[in-house]
């Protein structure tokens, strides 16, 4: 017999021999850890505030800012944004804004926000204002989708305009003299502590590390959630991604909520 054939013929015995070993049965995949849900499905999403600023059309929000006389200047195009709008002023005593340059500010890419985002900061402005915050600095509200995203049609998240990033919050100076060496602000990176898939506004969530400030933040954070001003609430303990920051969105056609 050829040495071709000889080879062909011990390959195919053991090809058999394997089958046979394994009843036949193809190779299964590996098991995975099953992801606990993460949405909650509120049967009443439709009288919160986040689903009525999401159904809102473009001129019934520009509308509703101009009712709550907030400072505002209409952007002329933004790909992917449906309403988008630059703040010319604070909401409710609040600022918010990149760290860019102030002379980059009016034309930044990621301090446009879509109307109905603004509504929501509107509402979360009170929060912020009654533990003392007057600027949240941000990492970015708008980040544009690929030149390839139809200049017509609306985006949700960042590429929409629609959700914003806090990394910071910065509280107004004391009026009397304090410790010079004590930032008068909250830091998420700092100040919270990742528990990963641990809702974080659960009663009797533990609150690491135990102090002024991580108490503080966690009591913005959840009494934000608590008035379904926004969709989705994300946070250190989501993933490793969201460590240095909140994520604060409006997700329009939904019908649940995502905290964590």
């Amino acid at each position: 017999m050829p040495m071709q054939s000889r080879l062909r013929k011990c390959a195919l015995g053991v090809f058999v021999a394997s089958l046979a070993a394994t009843g036949g049965a193809a190779a299964k995949p590996a098991k995975h850890r099953v992801k606990k849900p993460r949405i909650t499905v509120d049967a009443d999403l439709a009288n919160a505030p986040s689903a009525k600023y999401g159904a809102l059309t473009k001129d019934a929000c520009i509308k509703e800012l101009k009712q709550r006389a907030i400072r505002f200047t209409e952007v002329a195009s933004a790909r992917g944004v449906m309403a988008p709008v630059r703040l010319d002023g604070s909401l409710h005593g609040v600022r918010y804004h990149t760290e860019v340059p102030e002379k980059d500010r009016a034309t930044t890419p990621y301090e446009v926000f879509d109307c109905r985002l603004v509504l929501a900061l509107d509402d979360f402005g009170p929060i912020l204002q009654k533990h003392g915050i007057e600027e949240a600095i941000i990492f970015s509200a708008w980040r544009p989708p690929a030149k390839s995203w139809p200049a017509d049609k609306p985006a949700t998240r960042h590429p929409g305009a629609l959700a914003v990033d806090i990394r910071r919050m910065v509280k107004a100076k004391p009026t009397s003299a304090g410790p010079k060496d004590k930032a008068p602000d909250l830091v998420v990176l700092r100040d919270w502590t990742p528990a990963r898939d641990v809702p974080p506004c659960a009663p009797g969530t533990a609150i690491a590390p135990d102090t002024k400030e991580a108490r503080e933040i966690r009591a913005i954070f959840c009494e934000a959630a608590a008035a379904r001003i926004f969709t989705t609430q994300l946070g250190p303990n989501y993933n490793k991604p969201h460590e240095n920051h909140f994520h604060l969105e409006v997700t329009p056609g939904v019908t649940w909520r995502l905290i964590l």
